[in-house]
Parts: structure tokens; sequence; C-alpha cells
């Protein structure tokens, strides 16, 4: 039998067709073998399957380092990025399903100019107006503290004008739903940030779902998109240092990647922020969550692709999609068809939340002090004032702090966890040995940033003699300048017990 000689170049030719309409349609994206690498292997969730390598030409795989390799230049195509089964790449799972979307902004003169397009009070507004809810759960300011989010059981168009506006902090709107059923309201609007609408979701879906069998009330999902969420706590004291008087801001707004403050709704923002900048103030929830445009919803609402003084929207469900059409034939909202809408935007940030499931790092300090040869003179204690130990916040207590003794290195580690949930700054930590009236060895430092749930620990050396550690008592404290002392407690040091 005669070979066809011209049988594997047709093959090669049709490989490389295909390679160059995948790399055509990939033109313009941000996706690269940078990105793998940053993303998927120093991440350390790479299979090692040798799929990038294998549909890439100027990629081979490195067996030794168990990960590819560039053996040309690469021209950042996305081909490798876009193949490999740990990244997240398509569009419904960045977005989750949705039936259609819409460009939106609302038709009402007292809402124009309130918060991006003002879609989600426009329809609350068309709700009310058309009787087909008896009640809408809303988060509005706390009128008794500035800029703190307090959840509402509202009944009216008017009150859903008042709740307009954004409050980029966590809500327990949940709480405020079930208050609403139990007063026998039956058919809800619930308004909320992803977080909020998958509590309500599984509540309504799942086997277990307090209200999967309590079919008497009827709640439609209205969800909004939500990057990031911040700690109150620590995040308006620092724009009160910064001096930013909240009793007069009208309006927190965040667009492309800036926090903006402002005193005048029609004015220019007072002060502005990147969002990086008050990173280390925000939930720590948010960085497990994957979730930006609120995919368990009815109706999904955001500011992200659509314009200024414009929302994005996709509509979910059936009744979602019957929602806000015939809120726009009704007058409340004019809207632009889906193709408005820059997609690209949305699945930018969207792939930015789903890979956060695959970055997460928690930091660990070491601080170790080098031991002192001669002996250190006792130092009498002054008298100073009695500082109480700052209350703890509910059940959560600033700080958790344990110790344990390494034998052979002669030191008491003591880790010390920032357990409070959100950032605690220029925190003070003093340790000494007690020696009846007496302190010995004082240790002391400042830690300029605990991040919530960031743990510290500290190598503190303990006196010895003879080579022999001496087991006495040692006291540990903090404090910091905003709450005081928020940790004080003796630890009394004894040799671990043989097994």
């Amino acid at each position: 039998m005669t070979e066809n000689p011209t049988e594997p170049e047709s093959e090669s030719t049709q490989y490389d067709y295909s390679f160059d309409y995948i790399q055509k349609k990939l033109e313009g994206k941000k996706d690269s073998y940078g990105m793998l690498m940053k993303e998927i292997i120093r991440a350390g969730i790479c299979t090692e399957c040798g799929t990038c390598a294998a549909v890439c030409p100027v990629l081979e795989w490195d067996h030794l380092a168990g990960q590819p390799k560039l053996i040309g230049k690469c021209t950042g195509c996305g081909i490798c990025y876009n193949q490999c089964p740990r990244t997240i790449t398509d569009p419904i799972q960045l977005m989750g399903e949705f039936k259609t979307g819409y460009v939106s902004k609302t038709n009402i003169p007292e809402v124009i100019g309130a918060q991006d397009g003002g879609t989600v009070t426009s329809l609350l507004s068309y709700l009310f107006d058309e009787h087909l809810i008896d009640a809408a759960i809303v988060s509005m300011k706390d009128p008794d503290n500035p800029w703190h989010p307090v959840a509402q059981i509202i009944t009216n168009k008017e009150d859903s004008i008042k709740a307009s506006g954004s409050i980029y902090c966590h809500s327990q709107t949940v709480e405020a739903l079930m208050d609403a059923i139990r007063q026998d309201y039956r058919s809800i609007a619930f308004v909320g940030t992803p977080c909020n609408i998958d509590a309500v979701d599984k509540m309504t879906s799942s086997p277990a779902g307090m209200l999967k069998y309590f079919m008497r009330a009827h709640i439609l999902k209205i969800g909004l998109f939500c990057m990031d969420s911040f700690a109150p706590e620590a995040l308006y004291p620092f724009f009160e240092k910064d001096g930013i008087d909240l009793s007069k801001v009208v309006k927190m707004d965040i667009n492309k990647g800036k926090f903006h403050i402002f005193y005048d709704h029609d004015g220019e923002p007072v002060k502005s922020y990147t969002i990086k900048q008050l990173d280390k103030f925000k939930s720590s929830s948010c960085n497990f969550c994957t979730d930006l445009t609120a995919e368990n919803a009815d109706i999904s609402i955001g500011s992200v692709g659509s314009g200024a003084k414009k929302n994005t929207a996709f509509a979910r469900t059936g009744i979602g999609t019957e929602i806000v059409e015939d809120a726009a034939k009704k007058g409340y909202l004019k809207i632009e068809p889906y193709n408005a809408i820059n997609l690209n935007a949305v699945l930018f940030l969207a792939k930015l939340k789903k890979v956060s499931q695959y970055n997460i790092q928690k930091r660990k300090v070491f601080i170790v002090r080098e031991s002192i040869d001669f002996e250190e003179p006792k130092i009498e204690s002054k008298p100073e004032e009695e500082q109480a130990i700052a209350k703890p916040l509910g059940s959560r207590k600033f700080l958790s702090v344990s110790k344990d003794i390494e034998e052979e290195e002669k030191i008491l580690k003591v880790s010390l966890t920032n357990s409070v949930g959100y950032l605690l700054e220029d925190i003070k930590i003093r340790i000494v040995i007690l020696e009846e009236l007496f302190e010995k060895k004082p240790w002391i430092t400042t830690i300029r940033e605990l991040f919530p749930y960031e743990s510290i620990d500290i190598g503190y050396p303990l006196e010895t003699e003879n080579n022999e550690i001496i087991y006495s008592n040692v006291l540990v404290e903090a404090s910091t300048e905003k709450y005081g002392k928020v940790f004080s407690r003796t630890f009394k040091l004894a040799p671990k017990e043989e097994k």
C-alpha cells in the first residue's frame, strides 16, 4: 500500500487552522501564560495533566519541576490558560445562568441621581404601586449611627425611595425577612448582596431549608453585585482620622477601582481612595466569596459594565424577566438591550472573585529575639494607672492567645490571633517574666497591622541555668490606642509532662 505523502501536511494545516481560529477568538483578552503561572502553578493547584503544554507550540512539560516551561516567546494568546481544567473561564461559570440582560436606569424623577442607575429603587416602586408585594426587605442608614446599615421592613414606595443608596457593609437582612414572615407578610421583595441571597436561596430550596415547606410566603430575590464588603468598625475610624465627617456624607460609591465619598449628590467626591488602599479594612469573609453577580437571585443588579448613571441587570428567572420588562413598559425604568452591556468588564471582575478560592493565604509572622548572654538587671514595676481590659464584642474577644514551650530552643512561643473579625492597628505587645513584685527581661514591640484571623508567633527567650530552663510566670499584655488594653494574662510555666 502506497502512503499519501501529503497527509501529514494536511493534518498539520488543519491543526494550525484550529489553533489560529481559537487564538483570534481570544484576541484582546488578558488571559496568558503569566496568569496561568500566578493563579494555578504557583498557587499549588495544578493537576499536572499537561494540557497547557499539549496545546501550545511554545510550551513543553518539565517533568523534573512538574510544571510547564516556555521554550519560545509567549504571544499572550491565552490558549494554555483557557484549556486548563482548573481555570474558570466559561461565562456561565463566572456569572451564573440568566435569561436575558439589560442596561437600565430609573425614569422616576425623585430617584434620578441617587445611586448609579436607581434600578433597585425603581423596581421596588413599581412592585408597590402594582400591589405585587406586601413588603420589601432593604438596608437603610442607621439614623443614630452614621453610615452603619440597619435592615428594615418597608411597605410603601416612599420608604423605598428613602432607602436608596449603597452601604458597603454587611447587613443582617435575613433577620428582617423572618420578622416579615412572622408578621404575616405573604409577598416579599428581598434586596441583598450575594451572600444574603445565597442564604435565602438555601432556606427555600435545600431539603432542610427553613422556608422550603412554608408555601404561604413568596420571596422575590433582588441581588446586588458585590466585590467587597468592609468592616465599619475599622473603615470609618480611618475615614474620620483622614478628616471625613461621616455626618455630612450623603453618598458613598465604588467606581472603576476607587471608593468615592460625597458631601453633595451632584458635586465632586470630597475624597477618593483606591480599593487597594482600603483592602485591609475588607471583611474577612469576602476573601472566601466567589459570587460577584448574585447568581441565585431572580434579578441581579450592579453598576459594572453599564456606564455612568446606569445599571447592568440580569433577569435570571421567568418572573424576574416579566417584572423588569413590565416596569419599563409602565414608565418606571428605561432599558436598553443586552448587547449594550460591556460584558467583558463583568466577566473580568467575576473572574477575580472566582479565583479568590485558590489564592487565600494566611500570613504567619515570626518575631524572634536573640538571647542575651549577660544577666539583665531586675526592673521594679513602676506604678501605673490600672487599666481595665476592653470588653469583648459579644462573644468575640479581640485576641486569642496561646503558648507553647520550645524546650530545645529554650523559648516560649506565644501565638496571637486577631479573633475580633476586623483589622487591629498598632498593637503594643509586652511580655515579661514576673518574680514577686519585680519584672525581668521585658520585651516590647508594636505590631502595625493584624488582619482578621491572622496569627503572629513571638519567640520569647526564657531564662536558663546550667543550660536548663527556669520555669516561672510570664505576663503577656496587648493594648491598642483605640481600645486600650485588649489582653492581659499571666501564664504559669511548667515542664511538659512525659507521655
